[in-house]
C-alpha cells in the first residue's frame, strides 16, 4: 500500500545492512587486534530520506467546502511514485480533470502510479488538479493543490547543507547557523524584503535578520516587533494606493475618483521617502490606461516634488516597469491587439523589441519622472511555463531602453490568480474545533522561486519579495478569516503588542529564495566582472538541433520549450558562469551550449524545471 514512510521491507533491508556492516567490523576489529593496529569500520551508507508532504500539515488530503475529500496524494516506498487517491472518486459534473506538476503544461493520463526518474529524487513538488471545461479548456472550475518532497537525496548540484522545512509552515534560512550568514550580493545588485514576515524573529546584531542574509534593503513593516530599526539608506518600502488616494475602510472602496489629480496626496510619498531609501506606491487604482495629458503631467509634477525634497530617493511604482508588461506572453499581435497565438510570426515580433526598446517603454515611466523600476513579475494561475522567458525579456529590454535606472522585480511567493481562475477550496479544523472553510491561492512552486531568484540576482538588477506586511504565526491559535473581518490575534512580542496572522499555507520555499542570492554572492567575481552577459547558442537532447542568431532569444527558445540561457567570461577569460533553467521541461534534458563564434561546447545536465548555475573551464585559446 502507498505510503510515506519506508515499508517493512526497506526496514529490513537497511536492519540486515546495518548488522553486516557491524558483523564486518567486529571480525576486522578481531583480525587486526591480531596483526597489526586496529582501522575502523566502515560505516554503512545512512538510508535515503522518505517523501514527505509539506502541504497540507492541518490534513490528511484536501477536503472541499462540502466536506468532500477532492485530492489526497500518496507516494510508494520508492519515494518517486505518486498516486492522487481521490482521482476516480471526485469528480465535478460536466468537466474534464487534468494534472500539472510545478508551472508545466497538463500530464498526459491520471495522476495514479505516476513515476518520477531518479534524477528527480530529493526535489519538492506542486501538484495541482484542474478540472476544466472540455469545450473551453482554458475556463478552469476548480482547482487543488498538494506539495511533496520526493524521496531520496537531491542530484541536481545544491549544496549538502540546504534543505526545506518539512515540519512546519514557515521559511528556516534565518533560525540556528546551518544556512550560512553574513555574505553580500555582486555590487549593483539588490534584494528588497517585503515579505510574509515571522512575528516572532529574532534580531541578528542589533539589527533585522535579514540583513543577514543578503538582503540589501528592508522594509519598516517586516522589522523585528521591538527590534532595531534599521537606516533610511537600507529600508525600502512598497505601501497601498489606499495611502495616498481617499479610502473609505469601513466599505473598502475609495472614498474619492482614483483616476483625478485632485484626489492624490502627496505626503505619504513625503513620509516614506523621509524613512526609506526606495519607495513604491501600489498603482492599480489610478488607472493609467485610461490617463489624457493632465493626469501624467499632474504625477510627475507629484514625483518631482517629492524628488526635490528627497534627491537621493529612488521611487517607483508598484506594477511599472520599464517596458509594457503583458499577460499574454509571445502572443502574435495583429493591428495592435494580442490574437492568443504563439508561432513563428509572435516570436519574429518579441525577438524585434529588443532592436527599438525604447518604443516600448511604459507610459508612465516614461513621461513620469520615475528613477526606478518595478514590474511585478508574479506568477500567474497554473501551467504556464513560458513567463520566466518574459520577465528576462522584459528585464533585457528595459537595461536597453534605460541602461542606468535599476529595474527591480516585484515577486510573491503565493501565484496570483486572474481572468477568472478560481481560488481553491480548502476545509480544515481550527485549534478550538471550529471547521473553517478557507479559498487559497497557490504557492509558487520551489523550481520557480529557485529560477528566479538565480536569474534576478544574477542577471538582473534583483528583485523584491512582497506581501501585504502582515505578521505571520505558525500557532493554529492566531488564526483569524480576514473574510468575515475577524479581528486578529494579538501577541506581546518583545514587549510590542503585535498582530499576527496564521501561515495556513506553505512559506518554506523562501528557503529557496535566499538560496539564489547566495549562489549570485559566490560567484560574484564573474557577476561583478568587466564582460558582457551573452545568450548562447545551444542544443538540446529533445530537439537535436543547435539554435543561433534570433532563435537564441526568449521568444524562440520559449517557443521550442527549450532552456533559458546566460552565460558570462570571468575578467580573465578562462571560467563560464552558466545560468541554465527549461520551465517547458518534465523530465531529464541534455544540453550543450556554445558562445556565439567559439567551437567549445559546455555540456549540462537539467532535471524538469529546476535550474542550474555551473562553472566551465575556458579553453586555452578561448574558442
Amino acid at each position: 500500500m502507498p505510503c510515506f514512510g519506508p515499508d517493512r521491507r526497506q526496514y529490513l533491508g537497511a536492519l540486515m545492512l546495518m548488522l553486516r556492516g557491524k558483523l564486518l567490523g567486529a571480525w576486522w576489529v578481531l583480525w587486526v587486534g591480531l596483526s597489526g593496529p586496529a582501522i575502523p569500520p566502515v560505516a554503512a551508507p545512512a538510508a535515503d530520506p522518505p517523501a514527505v508532504k509539506l502541504w497540507p500539515q492541518l490534513t490528511d488530503g484536501i477536503t472541499n467546502h462540502a466536506g468532500r475529500l477532492a485530492m489526497r496524494c500518496v507516494v510508494a516506498p520508492d519515494g518517486l511514485t505518486v498516486t492522487d487517491t481521490a482521482w476516480d472518486s471526485y469528480q465535478v459534473p460536466g468537466c474534464g480533470k487534468r494534472w500539472t506538476f510545478n508551472m508545466g503544461a497538463p500530464m498526459p493520463g491520471p495522476l495514479k502510479n505516476f513515476s518520477f526518474p531518479p534524477q528527480f529524487a530529493g526535489l519538492p513538488i506542486n501538484f495541482t488538479v484542474e478540472f476544466f471545461n472540455p469545450a473551453k479548456p482554458w475556463e478552469v472550475r476548480e482547482n487543488y493543490q498538494e506539495i511533496i518532497l520526493l524521496g531520496g537525496r537531491q542530484r541536481i548540484g545544491l549544496p549538502d547543507w540546504f534543505h526545506v522545512p518539512t515540519n512546519r509552515l514557515a521559511y528556516d534560512f534565518d533560525e540556528g547557523n546551518w544556512f550560512p550568514s553574513g555574505w553580500t550580493l555582486p555590487r549593483g545588485k539588490y534584494a528588497l524584503w517585503q515579505g510574509a514576515a515571522k512575528a516572532r524573529q529574532q534580531d541578528r546584531h542589533g539589527q533585522c535578520p535579514l540583513y543577514q542574509f543578503g538582503f540589501t534593503h528592508v522594509s519598516p513593516v517586516a522589522m523585528t516587533p521591538g527590534g532595531g530599526q534599521g537606516t533610511r539608506e537600507r529600508r525600502a518600502h512598497l505601501f497601498g494606493d489606499n495611502e495616498w488616494i481617499p479610502h473609505d475602510g469601513a466599505r473598502d472602496t475609495f472614498a474619492a475618483d482614483p483616476t483625478d489629480p485632485k484626489n492624490w496626496k502627496i505626503e505619504p510619498f513625503h513620509h516614506w521617502a523621509e524613512r526609506c531609501a526606495m519607495i513604491i506606491p501600489d498603482f492599480e487604482a489610478p488607472n493609467w490606461h485610461t490617463w489624457r495629458d493632465h493626469q501624467y503631467t499632474a504625477f510627475r509634477e507629484l514625483v518631482e516634488a517629492v524628488r526635490a525634497r528627497h534627491p537621493d530617493v529612488r521611487i517607483g511604482c508598484w506594477g511599472v516597469g520599464v517596458v509594457r508588461s503583458s499577460f499574454r506572453i509571445f502572443d502574435s499581435f495583429w493591428e495592435g491587439k494580442p490574437t492568443g497565438v504563439v508561432d513563428r510570426k509572435g516570436a519574429q515580433q518579441w525577438r524585434q523589441k529588443y532592436e527599438q526598446p525604447e518604443a516600448d517603454l511604459h507610459p508612465v515611466f516614461a513621461r513620469c519622472s520615475l528613477n526606478l523600476g518595478n514590474p511585478s513579475v508574479y506568477w500567474i494561475n497554473n501551467s504556464k511555463p513560458s513567463q520566466l522567458y518574459a520577465f528576462v525579456q522584459e528585464w533585457e529590454q528595459g537595461k536597453r531602453a534605460r541602461p542606468d535606472v535599476p529595474n527591480i522585480l516585484s515577486t510573491w511567493i503565493q501565484v496570483e490568480f486572474v481572468d477568472g481562475y478560481p481560488l481553491s477550496p480548502y476545509r480544515f479544523t481550527d485549534a478550538r474545533g471550529r471547521v473553517r472553510n478557507e479559498s487559497l491561492k497557490h504557492q509558487v512552486p520551489a523550481s520557480s522561486t529557485y529560477a528566479l531568484s538565480l536569474f534576478g540576482h544574477c542577471l538582473m538588477d534583483g528583485l523584491q519579495c512582497w506581501d501585504i506586511g502582515a505578521r505571520y504565526s505558525e500557532d493554529l491559535a492566531d488564526y483569524s478569516d480576514w473574510r468575515v473581518r475577524e479581528q486578529p490575534v494579538k501577541r506581546l512580542i518583545n514587549g510590542v503588542e503585535t498582530s499576527v496572522y496564521y501561515y495556513l499555507k506553505y512559506f518554506g520555499f523562501y528557503n529557496y529564495h535566499v538560496l539564489g542570492m547566495w549562489q549570485a554572492s559566490r560567484n560574484k567575481d564573474i557577476i561583478e566582472a568587466d564582460t558582457p552577459w551573452e545568450m548562447p547558442e545551444l542544443w538540446t537532447s529533445r530537439n537535436k538541433v543547435w539554435r543561433t542568431g534570433d532563435e537564441r532569444y526568449p521568444s524562440y527558445v520559449s517557443l521550442h520549450k527549450e532552456p533559458l540561457v546566460r552565460v558570462k567570461l570571468s575578467a580573465d577569460g578562462r571560467t563560464l558562469l552558466v545560468l541554465a533553467c527549461n520551465p517547458h521541461n518534465q523530465g531529464v534534458e541534455q544540453v550543450r551550449l556554445r558562445r556565439p563564434g567559439t567551437r567549445a561546447a559546455y555540456a549540462l545536465e537539467l532535471v524538469g524545471d529546476f535550474p542550474v548555475i555551473e562553472r566551465f573551464p575556458v579553453p586555452a585559446d578561448g574558442t
